[in-house]
């Protein structure tokens, strides 16, 4: 599935429980609704459909997210993914971790920066 940010344009493709750009390089995990980057550092949460910062502020969303009232723009067409490099292990150390009051706005963050 493909993650848009918040003017709608395509940044990472979740495939399994890996986040991949669209170069076909991984770029962190889902563990439950809890999102790491590649080096196991917490990086947000992920649930119905809407990426979310560790503030509980969203980030990005995917075309069939639940918004809760957070106004979601029109999402363009992503472009032709590369093919995936092989995603390494997730860490041993990550947990799904418990979620903040989730608010409906837009955080400062961009979703492009979330896992670099």
């Amino acid at each position: 599935m493909v993650l848009f940010n918040r003017f709608g344009k395509s940044v990472y493709r979740l495939c399994g429980s890996a986040f991949y750009d669209f170069h076909g390089k991984p770029r962190g995990f889902l563990v439950g609704d809890t999102i790491y980057d590649l080096r196991g550092q917490h990086r947000g949460f992920f649930t119905k459909g809407v990426a979310w910062d560790r503030m509980g502020r969203a980030l990005g969303f995917i075309d069939e997210a639940q918004s809760n009232g957070l106004r979601l723009p029109m999402a363009e067409i992503p472009p032709v993914p590369y093919r995936n490099l092989p995603a390494p292990p997730v860490p041993a150390e990550v947990a799904d971790r418990p979620k903040p009051t989730l608010v409906p706005a837009w955080s400062m963050m961009q979703l492009e920066n979330l896992l670099i």
